[in-house]
């Protein structure tokens, strides 16, 4: 009796650690994205060409306009902006209207410390516009979203040459855009600003990925996998994508996809779920 107790508690134990050697990084577990929540995503995996293929099921693919080229990404080919004309341009599509939820999340890296403009849709009214790009103090820049009369901005120097995920969550039921919760690198970061009301305007502006606004920047660095969903994503979900990416969080992986990885994950996306 006594070596079948010594036996299983031995069992009990290696079950243990392997549960843990496999389980989600820093314990993040049933944080699944689930693509019915997906505007917009693109992996960046094409590698040549004018196109972004949107990988959710809505299939916003984009175009690459001015100098914006494929290059290395955080994982696998991303999009390089050389900061003089580049942009991505969802054509059709205008974005997440009035106070609806939203989550917005990419990869970059800067070539310069400027006002670089990362993503918008709206006009450039009061409350309408909706705009993230950075904000500059001095030799840093920090994750910024702004409405036209109100802003937000971080304390996380993201200009310093390496690349760092950002994610700008409104959760339901949001009013101002102070409201808004900024993410550098998976952290949450202290907000700064000025209060206004969130009002979107999704009836003459498509969203735009690079392209500059009133007396702004147009981007400069490397730019890759951004997603825009349409709800708040939580900070596990967010901690998700950062630690393994976003194909493989996407697919419900729990280990980040390699340079050689992340087309056939790509693919295996679509496999799933069309």
């Amino acid at each position: 009796m006594r070596g079948f107790l010594s036996y299983f508690l031995i069992l009990s134990l290696s079950i243990s650690s392997f549960s843990l050697s496999t389980g989600a990084p820093n314990g993040i577990t049933s944080s699944k994205l689930e693509m019915k929540t997906l505007e917009v995503a693109y992996l960046f995996e094409e590698g040549k060409g004018k196109t972004a293929e949107d990988i959710s099921p809505n299939k916003r693919h984009a175009t690459l306009v001015g100098g914006v080229q494929y290059g290395p990404g955080k994982f696998g080919t991303g999009l390089v902006y050389d900061g003089k004309d580049d942009n991505l341009i969802v054509k059709g599509y205008n974005g997440i209207e009035g106070t609806k939820a939203r989550t917005i999340l990419y990869w970059f890296k800067s070539e310069s410390t400027r006002e670089h403009s990362w993503v918008k849709w709206g006009p450039d009214e009061v409350t309408k516009k909706y705009y993230i790009r950075a904000h500059v103090d001095e030799d840093k820049c920090y994750l910024r979203i702004e409405n036209a009369g109100g802003n937000n901005w971080g304390d996380v120097d993201v200009c310093d040459g390496k690349w760092h995920h950002h994610a700008v969550v409104f959760h339901q039921g949001a009013k101002d855009v102070q409201d808004h919760d900024l993410y550098v690198d998976g952290k949450l970061n202290q907000k700064f600003g000025k209060a206004n009301v969130m009002n979107t305007d999704i009836k003459t502006q498509e969203v735009v990925m690079g392209d500059f606004l009133a007396h702004h920047a147009f981007m400069h660095g490397s730019f890759d996998e951004v997603a825009i969903f349409n709800v708040g994503l939580t900070t596990k979900q967010i901690q998700l994508v950062v630690q393994n990416g976003l194909a493989s969080a996407l697919n419900g992986n729990s280990t980040a996809v390699e340079s050689h990885d992340k087309l056939p994950t790509h693919w295996g996306i679509i496999r799933a779920r069309y």
